[in-house]
């Protein structure tokens, strides 16, 4: 179930919990320029940006992402790690309108060498990052590497065949790979490929009949590593392996997740292996991340925003007594709110009426 807890809160534990991994707050500010993110549309959740020139006649930009201006400004290469984590707005279109919004978002970026053990500290972190929100989640994991593979068997229609497997659409795949003579071979891989989704001991079992080529055998044995180490920490249960998840390899390769919680309709984690976004920016090295939308998921956050333990009503000639009153239960650790009327929607333990005669 969703804890009872209020954004503020969330983040403040949030940053504790990064803090004793050792990541360091990353501050960005709050635009850039434009071109950092017409360059790199395809990375963002949204295309469009809400833009504005500067005094000088530059472009900028409100910051839509955390991600792209933590690479830009920090030096980065494959011989070390540098882990950073940032809770910050980003403003980016709502999704099917025409109007832009003010997301809170937080999240955790690793830059430089990227091992197993750095994969399975950030997959360990995805967890207990949605475990402060609920005990109800799953995490969906894939690998690019995997699909990537399957791809290579096959010349050209690829673009189509990525979206197949992430619709999980065999009818369509069926009638593609009739017009284009796929073999026998090819047509099973794919078939498995698109559905296969469940627990790793069942999924990565499934995964491991249909490889093709290096490629998807080194995706195969990455994620059995991952899964091992995960496991061996508890949190085994959480962790479903889903090849639907992917995102565009001209950004990411290797590890790929998102994250559910039980009673929110969509996504609210998404994060992966990014190391081709550094070849973008003319840097070395690897990088993956996630990030929390805690914008999209904030009415879910907490059923009874407007509750105090008491609520003290009071008069005109009780001003003074209402005041003396609250200042003695905040003291004991009580949640007051004093007003001249009971507040439509104000769910309370206990109501305290004052008037002339004293307590009601």
């Amino acid at each position: 179930m969703l804890l009872n807890k209020r954004e503020d809160g969330i983040i403040s534990e949030l940053s504790k919990l990064y803090k004793k991994y050792g990541y360091t707050r990353y501050k960005p500010g709050c635009f850039e320029e434009y071109s950092i993110y017409q360059e790199n549309k395809d990375f963002l959740l949204g295309k469009n940006v809400i833009t504005f020139s500067d005094l000088d006649g530059k472009l900028l930009a409100m910051r839509p992402d955390v991600t792209l201006s933590l690479v830009r400004h920090n030096e980065i290469n494959g011989e070390s790690t540098e882990k950073f984590f940032y809770n910050e707005k980003v403003y980016r279109q709502v999704t099917g309108g025409k109007k832009f919004k003010e997301i809170s978002q937080t999240g955790v970026e690793v830059l430089g060498c990227i091992d197993s053990a750095v994969e399975a500290e950030l997959t360990l972190l995805i967890c207990k990052t949605l475990n402060a929100l609920s005990d109800r989640y799953v995490v969906d994991i894939s690998h690019m590497g995997f699909i990537e593979g399957l791809l290579s068997e096959v010349d050209g229609k690829k673009c189509e065949l990525t979206q197949f497997v992430k619709t999980k659409n065999l009818h369509d795949f069926y009638e593609l790979a009739e017009s284009e003579n796929y073999s026998e071979e090819i047509i099973q891989a794919f078939k498995s490929a698109i559905n296969i989704c469940g627990s790793p001991s069942k999924a990565l079992c499934e995964m491991e009949k249909v490889i093709l080529n290096d490629l998807m055998q080194n995706a195969v044995n990455q994620m059995k590593a991952l899964c091992r180490m995960v496991e061996k920490y508890g949190f085994g249960d959480k962790i479903n392996v889903n090849l639907s998840t992917f995102s565009n390899a001209d950004y990411y390769n290797g590890l790929i997740y998102n994250g559910y919680i039980d009673g929110i309709p969509h996504c609210v984690l998404t994060g992966g292996r990014y190391d081709n976004l550094l070849k973008k920016f003319n840097k070395s090295g690897g990088a993956i991340g996630f990030a929390l939308y805690l914008g999209e998921i904030e009415r879910f956050l907490i059923k009874d925003e407007k509750k105090v333990d008491c609520l003290i009503v009071y008069d005109n000639s009780t001003q003074s007594e209402a005041l003396d009153m609250s200042q003695k239960l905040i003291a004991k650790g009580k949640s007051v709110r004093i007003s001249v009327d009971v507040p439509a929607g104000l769910a309370c333990t206990e109501i305290i009426k004052l008037s002339d005669g004293g307590i009601k």
